[in-house]
């Protein structure tokens, strides 16, 4: 049944999503190749996960099992793929300065198997504590948090943007160890020829 999601769009036949919709309504082949063009559409503008073509197929007004059906004979002919979708995803994540937890948790929201998020993001080549130290520089300078509650926002801010403890401990020691060495106090090496 249609509820009335579309946006007036025009399909390759010329009607609009609704329109195509209501017609489905009446002929179950009509239903399938009508979402069959909706989802080709959607997948023509970016990658999507399985669920959101059937979310947003729902949304259009397509039957759950038409949806289900539409994507399960898209995924067996790799218009539609989680594995694709997981590694574009991470990746532009990362470039946006977002850390493993949040794109982890984003992720299984979308309903992309564990199995493949530990994949991608494991075989990403980001380096997640150097990128926690930039999103900081970046957001508050290179300087340290001269307060505690200067230093609990920049933590919250990156725990925000979904970095582990560890990658925040050390992006947090990172811009203290750059204020020592900024002030000259006690990052010297020993001079280990000095006489005593």
């Amino acid at each position: 049944m249609f509820k009335g999601g579309s946006r007036g769009r025009k399909g390759r036949s010329g009607l609009s999503e609704s329109d195509q919709a209501d017609e489905a309504r009446v002929d179950p082949g009509k239903a399938r190749t009508a979402a069959r063009h909706t989802a080709i559409g959607l997948l023509s503008r970016r990658e999507h996960a399985q669920s959101e073509i059937r979310r947003k197929l729902h949304e259009r007004g397509f039957d759950e099992e038409v949806a289900l059906e539409v994507v399960d004979d898209l995924t067996r002919k790799r218009l539609i793929s989680d594995d694709r979708f997981a590694e574009m995803f991470i990746r532009s994540r990362a470039a946006r300065g977002q850390g493993p937890v949040r794109l982890r948790g984003e992720l299984r929201q979308l309903q992309v198997p564990a199995e493949l998020i530990e994949q991608h993001l494991n075989d990403a080549q980001v380096d997640w504590t150097r990128l926690a130290i930039g999103i900081r520089q970046r957001k508050f300078g290179g300087k340290a948090a001269s307060t505690m509650s200067e230093r609990a926002k920049q933590v919250r801010f990156l725990q925000y943007r979904g970095f582990t403890t560890d990658q925040i401990r050390v992006a947090m020691e990172s811009s203290c160890a750059d204020a020592l060495l900024d002030s000259g106090d006690g990052l010297d090496p020993p001079d280990h020829d000095a006489e005593f």
